[in-house]
């Protein structure tokens, strides 16, 4: 008990770290935090002392509760305490064990020379495949002549594509565990690097944060409070699962929130809640300034260093003194009973707030730690597209209505075809009720021929001569499954740019003025062509792109390329 202006005034002392943190909501650059205590106070002016603070934004912190008292003030400050030397030391030492650790661990994976062993086993199975096609076709006359195309031909050619698809994914699994383990154990060097930084630089002592809470009761009550704040160092972002389950015909989301923290605090099995809204940006809106033209003026030569240094010393002494800074805040409400009223909001105009079923607990460690938003059952439109011209690879695609209640973040993900996994993507932000395309990665099960493009040259013209190029480029693909496949292929038209050159389409025909008699054909955005197509099971397609380039023969053609435009 002690006096402060004539009045006795009961002081309570507690502990952060002894008041549990029971709710937990994170935005994409803080987060805040809900701590909840239950205290005994006499009747008159009671002053809670909340010791041991991490750093905090100070205007952040607010008191509510529940009891017959009266909230008069809540007040922040922190001054600077020594730190054991030996502590500091003992923390500094096992981080540098950790450390040290992970770089043998590192060592020991040998990612760059392993995955050149993948690469070259792939290069063998694709030169192989392609000695094996060229022997069952025959090489010379004789072959040719005994070669014969009956059923045993294509019960070999089955079972060898049926081999080489899965030792494709075979291969093609061991290569994307491999740098799944090598981006795990940097981001885990990359952690504790910073952690050792942050343990050096603090080394030496540390601020003693606290918030005081003056309480006026009329007689001796217990009372509940829960104090809230933001920390900073804490952040969240979205990571989905796409499995797509080709034989019931299901793309299941799964989205998950990664969270990662390092405000100083743990939070032990608290109630989360992950936010969409950014606080960073502000809520008021900004003003326009307006934009002036005028003549320019020459600028005045630079003012000498001494002329510079009367000015400053001038302006030194002219200038008002600084204003202090206080620690303390107005109380959330002054002088009115504690009642309480939970209000839970989960979607405003502005952002959602998701809540996270189970309990967490997410350490104070800048790693990342997962949990569950929600799990989405979609039914997709499947479909492959290819681009042979940049990689000769067909790749499965889902267009998909987002009919959950849930907003899909910009995000990475991880695809998983039948369960296994096949590779990593991004995907963009998806509203509910939007639609939506996504690519399911690679399908060793459909192989892409690019093949080399046919250049046939003619002239004509006596007085002024006119160059036509011909280009003629098939592409070939094979369907190894034994049922039918769509396939979208897009290869490029070049586009004049100058009115000395002209291209003309030749193959495939398209009907500029009826585009519905060549609805399997068209000419699409950037001068693209597109096909679609049913390809049936254990079978073969070939398209043709064939064009004439004319121009004058004095001139040279330099080809560029772009994207978008």
């Amino acid at each position: 008990m002690s006096e402060k202006g004539n009045k006795a005034v009961n002081e309570i002392s507690k502990k952060a770290s002894e008041c549990p943190v029971t709710k937990v909501t994170v935005y994409k650059d803080r987060a805040e935090v809900c701590r909840q205590l239950e205290t005994a106070v006499v009747a008159g002016v009671n002053e809670l002392h909340i010791k041991e603070f991490v750093s905090i934004e100070e205007d952040s912190i607010r008191v509510e509760g529940q009891g017959n008292a009266t909230i008069a003030e809540v007040s922040y400050q922190h001054k600077f305490v020594a730190e054991d030397e030996a502590t500091t030391t003992d923390k500094v030492k096992k981080l540098k064990d950790e450390l040290r650790h992970l770089e043998d661990l590192k060592k020991t994976l040998d990612f760059d020379a392993k995955l050149a062993a993948l690469i070259k086993q792939w290069s063998i199975l694709d030169n192989f495949a392609a000695t094996a096609a060229k022997h069952g076709q025959g090489e010379d006359s004789e072959d040719k002549k005994n070669f014969k195309l009956d059923n045993g031909y294509f019960t070999g050619m089955r079972e060898f594509l049926q081999q080489y698809k899965d030792i494709g994914i075979q291969l093609e699994a061991e290569r994307l565990d491999l740098e799944n383990k090598n981006e795990d154990l940097t981001k885990k060097i990359e952690t504790v690097e910073r952690n050792l930084q942050e343990a050096s630089i603090c080394y030496g002592g540390h601020e003693n944060r606290e918030c005081v809470v003056v309480l006026e009761a009329e007689k001796e009550t217990t009372v509940q409070l829960t104090v809230t704040y933001v920390v900073w160092g804490a952040s969240w972002s979205p990571v989905y699962d796409l499995r797509m389950l080709t034989e019931q015909g299901d793309l299941k989301i799964f989205y998950y929130g990664l969270i990662r923290q390092n405000s100083g605090e743990d939070w032990n099995d608290v109630k989360l809640f992950l936010s969409t809204a950014e606080p960073s940006v502000g809520g008021t809106i900004p003003t326009l300034p307006a934009t002036q033209l005028a003549v320019k003026k020459i600028r005045p030569p630079a003012p000498r260093p001494e002329q510079f240094l009367r000015t400053a010393v001038m302006s030194k002494k002219s200038s008002a003194p600084p204003a202090t800074m206080a620690y303390s805040m107005a109380p959330a409400v002054e002088r009115a009973a504690i009642f309480h009223t939970p209000v839970q909001v989960t979607e405003s105009t502005t952002s959602t707030t998701y809540e996270i079923a189970r309990l967490s607990t997410v350490p104070s460690d800048y790693t990342e730690h997962k949990v569950t938003v929600a799990i989405i059952d979609l039914k997709p439109t499947l479909t492959y597209v290819t681009v042979p011209k940049v990689v000769p690879h067909a790749f499965l695609q889902a267009k998909v209505i987002n009919t959950s209640q849930y907003t899909l973040l910009s995000g990475r993900t991880n695809i998983f075809l039948d369960n296994s996994f096949v590779a990593k993507a991004e995907i963009n932000s998806v509203a509910p009720k939007e639609e939506f395309e996504c690519s399911l990665g690679v399908d060793p099960g459909l192989r892409v021929d690019y093949k080399p493009v046919v250049k046939v040259n003619s002239s004509s013209g006596i007085i002024s001569k006119t160059q036509c190029i011909t280009h003629e480029q098939a592409i070939e693909i094979k369907n190894i499954h034994d049922y039918n496949v769509k396939v979208l292929i897009r290869d490029n038209l070049p586009r004049s740019l100058d009115e000395k050159i002209k291209v003309n389409l030749i193959s495939p025909f398209i009907d500029a003025k009826h585009p519905e008699k060549t609805e399997s054909v068209r000419l699409a955005k950037n001068n693209n062509v597109e096909w679609d197509l049913e390809i049936k099971g254990l079978d073969k397609v070939e398209v043709v792109l064939k064009y004439t380039v004319e121009h004058p023969a004095a001139e040279e053609i330099e080809a560029t390329t772009s994207i978008g435009n």
